[in-house]
């Protein structure tokens, strides 16, 4: 939990506590990562080389959505999600 798909796992394999919420705090800048999940750094500043197996297209340098993979059993839920650009 945690990952970027096919390209980069978290460093910290952290237990679940089921029906509890988790919390995640994602930093992307270029292709520069960073994953806080409930408060301890699971992906640390890590490149992500290239796109990964679920992009649309290739243009990855162009605006466009993101996506949040939930489970394939139709259990998970998301809420309070924020989104922000870094300030310039």
């Amino acid at each position: 939990m945690g990952s970027i798909y096919g390209r980069i796992g978290p460093s910290v394999a952290l237990p679940r506590t089921p029906g509890e919420w988790e919390e995640f705090d994602v930093t992307l800048v270029g292709r520069t990562l960073t994953v806080v999940r409930n408060g301890v750094t699971i992906i640390d500043r890590q490149q992500i080389e290239g796109i990964t197996g679920g992009a649309i297209d290739a243009n990855e340098d162009e605006p466009g959505p993101f996506y949040i993979q939930g489970d394939h059993a139709g259990g998970i839920a998301f809420r309070n999600i924020q989104v922000s650009l870094p300030k310039r």
